[in-house]
């Protein structure tokens, strides 16, 4: 090599160098990984075998908590399955199977969760007419657990005071039976938008949201036989999520954390009876956020709260641990459980089940009222209007309220409601019906409540016809379609008899064929795609 030319090479950087990467976290441990790649480093003139690269390796720190740590660090590197669970008001688990098979999707039943399924890995679970119709919610299968705890019976009174984006308020709503009264609280408004709109699409009207800080929750909206705190944290244990590099949370996310995390666990006890149930949930692994924070409370509140022993469902679960950085713990925090994504191939998980035995602090009991503060019943004209056009049975709706909040339109809510004083609720139950244009229209929520109690202006839509319709298209009707109509106006449109929104029937004229103007809501219709 002549002089010039090793000066030239000498000026490039070394690929050694540029792979050296040294991670200062303290949190983490250092590991020597060996790529297989043979750079040449031109300013000493030598063929590499091997590079060097030092990087951390993800959840260091928990080591000495995983029961199998080869197989935990093999797992939260593959991508979490598609996953969900099957709206028991709308269909039956098996009916929901079938209808997933016939679209060629190989639902695998969940074995500790009935009605729950996997789906291949490839499939858009949101996307189907199935889950549009409100007949199942995607949720990851790990976090169906905290609700399976907390065990919500009809007719009670439930709250979920981080609720955002609303897949365990659901499965609340839908464990009671659409009865009782369901809290459900998020102080992000965004995402409280998008909860509701999950649960108009399963139809459930036994809900009223508030948007509010969970830590402040006000004591004047009454006591709650059972309440869930699915905590802010971290997310570690949702690293399976994402598609980039998996990183741990540091000690200082860590401790901005947890303040919150107390204070709404403190929360939780104060606005549940005694003799009521709280569960503590958070998706991440770090003991700060879950063994520490249930240990701060037992010590806070005495012998008014003990720890329930999480129940055998039938999920492989590891044993809260009692000791974290030489700091001793409750013995009975054996007695939560962790979930580690290699034990059911799911995403990470905490669970604390609570018991609240006595009253924590001096209380006035509230005094409940049925009607939402700044709120009438006004079921005339409204309900006359929707049982004469759809020759629906007053009877079925024998066991709702419609009530008025605005002049925008009307709600349906259930009659056993004990919706809080305080906060303000953003909303009562299921939007039900605009009133506010020159002609009143069911909202497809209240279409997909109650459509396939209709006897007359409906029509059934063919496989063909369902994607138009979902993506707002105009469908032509053969006249078999229409033998349900009355004449032009609004109609429910369903398949299987089960109900996917409102459409306008426009009659045949001039030659020309009847047609179903579809009323799919935009932001829906947005949401579709395709399907082969």
């Amino acid at each position: 090599t002549t002089p010039a030319t090793t000066t030239k090479q000498s000026s490039q950087p070394c690929p050694l160098l540029l792979n050296l990467k040294i991670n200062h976290r303290t949190d983490c441990q250092q590991t020597l990984f060996f790529s297989h790649r043979l750079p040449i480093c031109p300013a000493m003139g030598i063929l590499h075998s091997m590079s060097q690269t030092i990087e951390p390796v993800p959840f260091s720190r928990y080591r000495n908590i995983v029961d199998d740590w080869n197989a935990f660090q093999d797992s939260i590197k593959r991508p979490l399955p598609v996953t969900l669970w099957t709206n028991s008001l709308k269909i039956t688990p098996e009916q929901l199977q079938h209808s997933l098979q016939q679209a060629n999707l190989t639902p695998a039943p969940i074995s500790w969760y009935p009605g729950a399924f996997r789906l291949p890995p490839n499939v858009k679970p949101g996307h189907q007419w199935q889950f549009m119709a409100g007949l199942y919610q995607v949720q990851e299968e790990v976090a169906m657990l905290p609700v399976c705890l907390l065990d919500p019976q009809p007719g009670e009174r439930v709250l979920d005071l981080c609720a955002a984006p609303g897949n365990k308020t659901a499965q609340i709503a839908v464990a009671m039976r659409n009865t009782g009264t369901v809290v459900a609280n998020d102080r992000n408004p965004g995402r409280m938008q998008a909860t509701r709109q999950t649960l108009n699409r399963l139809g459930l009207v036994n809900v009223t949201t508030t948007t509010y800080d969970a830590a402040n929750f006000p004591r004047e909206a009454g006591q709650f036989d059972r309440v869930l705190a699915d905590v802010p944290c971290s997310c570690e244990g949702t690293c399976r999520k994402g598609s980039g590099p998996i990183t741990s949370a540091t000690e200082a996310e860590i401790r901005t954390l947890t303040g919150t995390q107390l204070a709404i666990l403190r929360k939780a006890v104060q606005l549940c009876r005694p003799g009521g149930r709280i569960v503590y949930a958070t998706c991440t692994f770090a003991p700060e956020e879950n063994e520490l924070v249930v240990d701060t409370v037992l010590a806070e509140f005495g012998e008014a709260i003990q720890v329930v022993p999480v129940a055998d469902v039938g999920l492989r679960m590891a044993a809260g641990v009692t000791e974290w950085n030489g700091r001793s713990l409750h013995p009975s925090l054996a007695h939560t459980r962790r979930i580690w994504p290699h034990q059911n191939d799911t995403g990470g998980f905490y669970v604390a089940v609570l018991a609240k035995t006595k009253e924590t602090h001096q209380t006035v009991p509230p005094t409940y009222t049925p009607l939402p503060p700044h709120t009438t019943e006004e079921p005339t004209p409204w309900l006359n209007i929707v049982c004469a056009r759809f020759g629906i049975p007053p009877q079925k709706f024998a066991p709702f309220r419609i009530i008025r909040r605005s002049r925008r339109g009307v709600y349906l809510l259930n009659r056993d409601h004990l919706p809080p004083a305080r906060p303000n609720p953003d909303a009562c139950g299921m939007f039900f019906m605009r009133t506010d244009g020159r002609f009143p229209k069911l909202t497809t929520a209240a279409a997909l409540f109650c459509g396939h109690w209709a006897t007359q202006n409906f029509i059934p839509l063919t496989p063909e016809q369902i994607y138009p319709f979902l993506t707002r298209q105009d469908i032509r009707l053969t006249p078999a379609q229409t033998t349900h109509c009355t004449g032009q106006g609004y109609v429910i449109a369903r398949f299987a008899n089960h109900p996917l929104g409102i459409g306008i029937y426009l009659p045949p004229a001039n030659g020309q064929p009847a047609l179903l103007r579809s009323l799919f809501p935009k932001a829906w219709a947005n949401m579709i795609t395709k399907q082969g």
